[in-house]
């Protein structure tokens, strides 16, 4: 009676088929060699396919699998330059990912962690209104490498009543918190950045923003450190990466007020 063994394949006259006839995983070589001991499996095994070395049998096959070899490499390396899970995905395919994607990233970043940021991009290629909470776009910028905070815009006094607050209630009296000294702000809720308290609210560069009053402080979250009103601290080379991160993570209709140091 046949006995299955690991040594056994699907196909063969004496092989039995059934739920317990192994079956062999495929074979992923890059060599003409293992391209021909292939191709002998595929053969019949009688004497007229036998295929000494060097015979004009065993050269026709050898001048096929360079097509073949030519092909294989060509998928690996499209596969490999499409997805950034491998090392052979390299800067200039980065470079490539970041044009399609619309990302910017700045020189001293590594090929690894340039990756990392077009994975996540990749992961979430759409705006979807529930990715919009304040929780997903402090999640987004974690994973993008920035150690920061996101807080919404909304406390509660001691009867359950909601209330919202500006950035200098936010903060105190702290001394930095602004590009002009003090916690001055200049009219209607407009805010000045370059320094602590900055904001992002349509543009990639420093703005100056005017949310119409306390009235619409509800458009308004905070970006900080691992307390509200704590600073957090972001690489000056990677400021223009921030800012265009948190333009396309929040609602276009929102204003982030940003307490950050960049260093």
């Amino acid at each position: 009676m046949y006995q299955t063994t690991n040594n056994s394949t699907q196909h063969g006259l004496k092989t039995p088929h059934g739920f317990k006839t192994p079956h062999k995983y495929p074979v992923k070589t890059s060599t003409s060699e293992d391209l021909l001991r292939l191709v002998g499996q595929l053969y019949p095994t009688g004497r007229a396919w036998y295929m000494p070395e060097k015979s004009n049998f065993n050269n026709f096959h050898a001048a096929l699998n360079q097509s073949f070899l030519r092909l294989i490499n060509d998928a690996y390396a499209t596969i490999d330059s499409s997805f950034p899970d491998n090392s052979n995905f390299d800067e200039s395919d980065a470079d490539l990912w970041e044009y399609r994607l619309g990302l910017t990233t700045p020189s001293d970043m590594t090929i690894e962690q340039r990756r990392e940021v077009i994975k996540r991009k990749m992961a979430f290629p759409q705006n979807i209104k529930a990715r919009q909470g304040y929780r997903y776009i402090e999640s987004q910028l974690n994973q993008a490498g920035f150690d920061v905070k996101v807080y919404e815009n909304i406390f509660y006094d001691g009867g359950g009543n909601h209330y919202y607050k500006t950035p200098e209630e936010i903060l105190g009296a702290q001394p930095s918190t602004v590009q002009h000294g003090g916690t001055t702000q200049h009219g209607g809720g407009t805010q000045h950045g370059g320094g602590n308290t900055q904001v992002i609210a349509n543009e990639m560069q420093y703005e100056d923003y005017n949310i119409g009053g306390s009235q619409n402080l509800w458009a308004t979250f905070f970006i900080a450190g691992n307390a509200i009103d704590q600073i957090a601290s972001i690489e000056k080379s990677r400021e223009a990466e921030f800012r265009e991160l948190v333009l396309k993570l929040k609602p276009a209709h929102t204003v982030a007020y940003i307490f950050v140091n960049y260093i």
